[in-house]
């Protein structure tokens, strides 16, 4: 049952990909090693079918042509011609939205746990799971920056969704740094100044208890640009709900609301410390 459930999330990430690229129009050509490129071939018409039947007239023929290229694809879908992790269900779409401030949030919407539905956004504008986590990220990063939080660039970390059921915690961690490489090409491209990494894209990455180490630190992704670790805003909003449900008569409802203080009090203090560094760069 387990195998054929598997089977059936995989066909579904097939066909939404294929959906996607019939739309977008770029289907890719796949071609076995050792031959050219088809992206790199030209048609063109030859005035010469001598050789063939023996009359004059027009021949299809192929060229290589080095100096021809194709447009190449948008920076928001360069993840679906990624080949490092060949065991992908399917690349993430609109796995790249821009902003105007040079700073990159590094998050991911995907399912990782074990057990759990699968999720894909719908929207080329849809950052986080919920509207509810957007606007819970929009009111901090107002606070701390004094701009809204669409101002920043975000990108899905790792860029593809995978089967939980059959990843393990060393399977994430080579995901993330393969997609170091769409990571860094953002970074090139956008002049990127600074990163945030939030919640499951730290634990993908450094696993869980280093996660809970680095969190709230400020290190670097890659030389000369810093990056701070922080929780996601769905783990803030996990606190927020578990305070709402508790009665105000219940003993838990202090520790509840204590809980949630801390959460938001920490990462406010994260970014206005992340903030005071790169505010200038920015």
């Amino acid at each position: 049952m387990i195998k054929s459930e598997g089977a059936l999330a995989e066909l579904k990430g097939i066909l939404q990909d294929l959906r996607f690229l019939i739309q977008k129009r770029e289907i890719p050509i796949r071609r076995k090693q050792g031959e050219p490129d088809p992206e790199t071939m030209e048609l063109s018409w030859k005035e010469d079918w001598n050789s063939i039947t023996g009359q004059p007239g027009n021949t299809l023929s192929t060229t290589e042509s080095p100096s021809h290229t194709r447009t190449p694809p948008k920076n928001m879908d360069r993840n679906f011609s990624c080949k490092l992790c060949p065991e992908r269900l399917s690349a993430v779409r609109h796995f790249l939205v821009k902003g105007r401030k040079k700073v990159l949030v590094l998050h991911y919407t995907g399912e990782f746990q074990a057990g759990k539905p699968s999720y894909a956004k719908t929207s080329p504008q849809q950052i986080f799971r919920s509207p509810e986590a957007e606007e819970l990220f929009d009111r901090l990063v107002r606070k701390q920056f004094g701009f809204s939080m669409r101002e920043f660039y975000y990108q899905e970390y790792p860029a593809c969704l995978f089967a939980p059921d059959r990843s393990s915690e060393s399977d994430w961690k080579r995901r993330t740094e393969n997609c170091k490489e769409q990571a860094n090409e953002t970074i090139r491209q956008e002049d990127i100044r600074g990163i945030i990494l939030l919640g499951a894209a730290a634990t993908l990455a450094f696993g869980k208890d280093q996660a809970a180490v680095l969190l709230g630190k400020t290190t670097e992704f890659s030389p000369g640009i810093p990056m701070v670790v922080l929780r996601s805003p769905e783990a803030i909003l996990a606190a927020e709900e578990k305070r709402k449900r508790t009665s105000s008569d219940d003993p838990g409802f202090q520790e509840a609301k204590k809980k949630e203080i801390e959460v938001k009090e920490s990462v406010l203090s994260q970014l206005n410390l992340f903030h005071s560094l790169i505010k200038d760069r920015i």
